[in-house]
């Protein structure tokens, strides 16, 4: 069951939608326009928050929790596109293209708080600023390098590139050291996101294990080489 609360956003969720990249340009005006019409939505873990061909009436910013957006293959297959973290936004792209429905579904992985921002309202303050219009440019154009990195990544690359590479994604650039992280999704789920067999990602894990890289413990993951992951994936780049 979905809940929706409009009656107070919590400060933990207008801190964040503040340094949201879709909302920093707003003046305070703006940014008050935005908070009266959005809605706090508390998802329990498989709520949908909304379904693919359903209309598209809101945009939407992860506070807590994990989202993944699917799409149903002909076959009637799942397929997951992408995962959803803390502070990221979405279904932005398809507002600002001019599209009335959502092409894909968004399920909560893990009970969620989401701030629905009204689409209505926030194209209304983009054709009146054009600080606001600039950073969503550049916004897009990140979406679409990342689009194309995604493309690059599973048709060029074997199942362990694609497996490393998703694991690097959790810890930042510049850390070579042994860290752990914490999988947001199941691992079919994972398995779905990086275009590969539920089988093949546990053989790539259990490899990757053997070979003294990774300690696989149920969702809780350990880079035990950061340094070599990252040599492994750029040998095949």
């Amino acid at each position: 069951m979905i809940k929706k609360d409009k009656i107070e956003l919590s400060a933990m969720s207008v801190n964040a939608m503040r340094q949201c990249i879709l909302l920093q340009p707003l003046d305070q005006d703006g940014f008050d326009q935005v908070l009266q019409t959005a809605k706090v939505c508390h998802l329990a873990e498989n709520d949908t928050l909304f379904e693919q061909g359903s209309e598209l009436n809101a945009i939407y910013l992860l506070i807590s929790g994990g989202i993944k957006l699917q799409r149903l293959a002909p076959n009637g297959e799942e397929k997951v596109f992408e995962i959803i973290r803390p502070g990221q936004t979405f279904a932005e792209a398809v507002l600002f293209s001019g599209g009335s429905r959502f092409p894909v579904s968004a399920i909560a992985l893990a009970p969620s708080v989401v701030v629905a921002i009204h689409a209505k309202t926030y194209l209304k303050l983009v054709s009146t600023s054009n600080q606001l219009s600039m950073h969503l440019l550049a916004k897009l154009s990140q979406r679409l390098h990342w689009m194309i990195n995604e493309v690059d990544r599973l048709t060029l690359h074997n199942a362990t590139y694609r497996l490393v590479d998703y694991l690097l994604s959790h810890i930042s650039h510049d850390n070579n050291d042994a860290t752990g992280i914490t999988l947001t999704a199941p691992k079919h789920v994972i398995a779905s996101l990086l275009s590969i067999k539920p089988e093949t990602l546990s053989r790539t894990f259990k490899e990757l294990s053997k070979r003294g890289l990774i300690k696989s413990s149920g969702s809780e993951i350990e880079l035990l080489d950061v340094e070599k992951l990252r040599e492994l994936i750029s040998l095949e780049s």
